[in-house]
């Protein structure tokens, strides 16, 4: 069975391998760093690395870079609508950043880059258009909870499990919001760029900087809420399909013909 035939089909049955894949990469990955002694990065690194080689097979097969979202704007002003998707990057800013030198930035920069690109593709690309057909709400609430529910594995690392919860939440608020930019506005590329500007300033962070407990907690629980709202804001909003240049010309010779 084509690719293409199998998700037109089953479409529940891809966005369940395509999570399955995506949690057997992340501990395949995480076997050989703990075994190997490799830093997180490096697990990031291995693990979006091989989700990267996947997506660009995958959407290369299927013919769906324009289909996910790589497409340019229909108006300028949609760019205002990709601002919210910035604030923890905003926030990841004030709390300061620490340069230590150029090779740091170059293995930040990829890891963190291969980061957005993987997921974003995976989770607002290839599983959201599996499933868009049987509603945009559907859609977006299922790839929210998967999304949410990979970060779960955080709490194989021994993270505090309320910790754990909260950032599952979070995670799962985010994924909602971007699902819903992704269907309305089409431009998964700056979806990517805007997770990537979060992670690439978190890792940059400086060390032993420690925000107390209770305001952790606050800033957490308060995105989590400001996302899922903005994501019900985008949802509600009327669906404009996105015109291609071609269906542009083919309408434009429609109407003259109609016109003679």
């Amino acid at each position: 069975m084509k690719l293409a035939h199998l998700i037109e089909r089953h479409p529940y049955r891809f966005v369940a391998i395509m999570e399955a894949e995506v949690v057997m990469v992340y501990l395949l990955a995480g076997t050989f760093a703990y075994f190997l002694g490799l830093s997180n990065m490096t697990l990031y690194g291995l693990a979006n690395l091989g989700l990267s080689l996947i997506v660009i097979i995958l959407l290369t097969r299927l013919k769906w870079w324009g289909t996910v979202g790589f497409t340019p704007l229909r108006q300028r002003g949609d760019l205002l609508y990709f601002i919210i998707p910035l604030v923890p990057a905003i926030l990841n800013l004030i709390s300061g950043m620490q340069i230590e030198s150029f090779a740091q930035v170059s293995v930040v920069f990829a890891v963190t880059l291969a980061v957005a690109f993987a997921e974003e593709t995976i989770f607002r690309g290839l599983m959201l258009q599996a499933i868009k057909p049987f509603g945009h709400w559907k859609a977006a609430i299922i790839t929210a909870l998967l999304f949410g529910l990979t970060h779960a594995m955080n709490a194989l690392t021994g993270k505090d499990l309320l910790a754990s919860a909260m950032q599952i939440g979070y995670a799962t608020a985010i994924g909602f919001a971007y699902a819903a930019l992704a269907l309305k506005k089409d431009a998964l590329w700056l979806l990517i760029l805007s997770h990537f500007l979060t992670d690439f300033i978190f890792f940059l962070q400086k060390p032993g900087f420690a925000m107390p407990p209770f305001w952790q907690s606050f800033i957490v629980i308060s995105l989590t809420i400001i996302f899922t709202a903005y994501g019900i804001f985008i949802m509600q909003q009327k669906f404009r399909p996105q015109i291609r240049p071609a269906q542009g010309l083919q309408a434009q010779r429609a109407s003259e013909g109609k016109g003679a």
